[in-house]
């Protein structure tokens, strides 16, 4: 049973057990739903933090091409992380901030977010080089120019971020900026243009890393049908690429939450509030803790 007040805003939730009545006040439930992820961010900022001290503590991770490329998912997951947990405890608190501030935060989220599949491309793409070409892996994937493409990951995730700032500040009332919001994705998005830009950049992208990581694995399996010795690092190799397939499907799951959000958006309902908290958990969380887990514990040097 659901109670309101005189504005339609949902005050508390009655729940029945065994015929009694227990009544649990909303913020109560928006309290339960910022503080549940604590643990989760804790342990995963553990993790990461103990990680990236191994590397820049080590040179001969630091200069491995692959251990780079690592580190920088690292990183970026920690940033997309901390910034997705800064936008949900500013929802869960129906805290509005200035369009410009909330513009800033869903941009930082995007680009990250886009990065983590480019990143799964490059890192694939370095598998490839070391058991296809094992004789110019060493000169193809120098970490000079892994750090030239970690800048190419940040310039083509972000790209779609800018070109929908300066489309709003060309076709929206520049007003608007100084206006205050709650802070979503929706609420940033003012013109149809918008949308549209964002539709095409994450269809193209994750097309892209798709056939990437496809081509990589199907060279990989020939060269192992081809290859005589060391088909112990092949057969990692092929294991890598495989669990890149898993992580590029949990990042393409997170495109089906908006749909049931939007299905509860603007609403004070106690289901959208536990809907959004789930969906942050499943779709946000869990793929950033399987990076860690995958390369990092189950390399035997790392």
């Amino acid at each position: 049973k659901i109670m309101y007040n005189s504005d339609n805003r949902v005050v508390n939730v009655s729940v029945y057990v065994n015929g009694t009545q227990l009544a649990i006040p909303l913020s109560l439930q928006k309290l339960v739903n910022m503080f549940a992820v604590i643990p989760f961010v804790a342990v995963f900022l553990c993790i990461n933090t103990t990680m990236l001290y191994t590397f820049f503590s080590e040179a001969p991770f630091r200069e491995n091409s692959r251990y780079a490329l690592f580190a920088h998912m690292l990183v970026n997951d920690t940033i997309q992380l901390i910034t997705s947990v800064i936008l949900h405890w500013l929802i869960q608190a129906n805290t509005r901030l200035p369009f410009a501030v909330c513009n800033v935060l869903v941009m930082i989220a995007g680009s990250t977010y886009l990065n983590t599949p480019l990143n799964l491309a490059a890192m694939s793409l370095e598998r490839y080089a070391a058991i296809c070409f094992p004789l110019r892996h060493a000169e193809t994937c120098r970490v000079q120019r892994v750090w030239i493409a970690i800048v190419a990951i940040w310039i083509i995730g972000s790209y779609p971020s800018v070109i929908d700032f300066v489309s709003l500040c060309t076709l929206e009332d520049r007003s608007f900026f100084f206006q205050s919001i709650e802070c979503l994705r929706e609420s940033v998005i003012l013109i149809h243009v918008q949308s549209q830009i964002r539709s095409v950049a994450h269809g193209l992208e994750f097309s892209l890393v798709a056939m990437i990581i496809l081509y990589t694995y199907i060279g990989i399996m020939l060269a192992a049908k081809k290859a005589s010795g060391n088909k112990s690092s092949i057969s990692k190799a092929r294991k890598t690429v495989i669990l890149h397939v898993v992580q590029l499907g949990l990042c393409m799951t997170s495109f089906t939450y908006p749909i049931t959000e939007n299905l509860f958006l603007g609403t004070d309902h106690w289901f959208y509030r536990t809907l959004m908290l789930l969906n942050f958990l499943f779709f946000i969380l869990t793929p950033r803790f399987l990076t860690p887990l995958i390369y990092g514990l189950r390399d035997e040097a790392f």
